[in-house]
């Protein structure tokens, strides 16, 4: 069971890269997620980043150091670094 906790991170999280998705911005650094969610360090954005993909609210497409975010509900995507 999740904690309300951990569902309020994830819609910030997901807030955030769809935020950056309908705007064409850069996809958000682990870092930035990590802000978005109140947390600090970027393995609470990448933890956050991978609690979504499981969900299936996104697709997260890696290599050579970069990452194509795409929000499944929308069709929109992002992509930057993999940070």
């Amino acid at each position: 069971m999740r904690s309300r906790t951990q569902d309020r991170t994830d819609s910030a999280a997901l807030h955030a890269i769809t935020m950056a998705a309908s705007s064409r911005f850069e996809c958000p650094s682990n870092d930035r997620l990590a802000a978005a969610i109140g947390a600090r360090g970027s393995s609470a954005g990448a933890a956050a980043l991978a609690r979504l993909e499981r969900s299936g609210a996104i697709t997260v497409e890696r290599g050579h150091g970069w990452r194509v975010v795409t929000v499944n509900e929308f069709g929109i995507r992002t992509e930057g670094p993999d940070a």
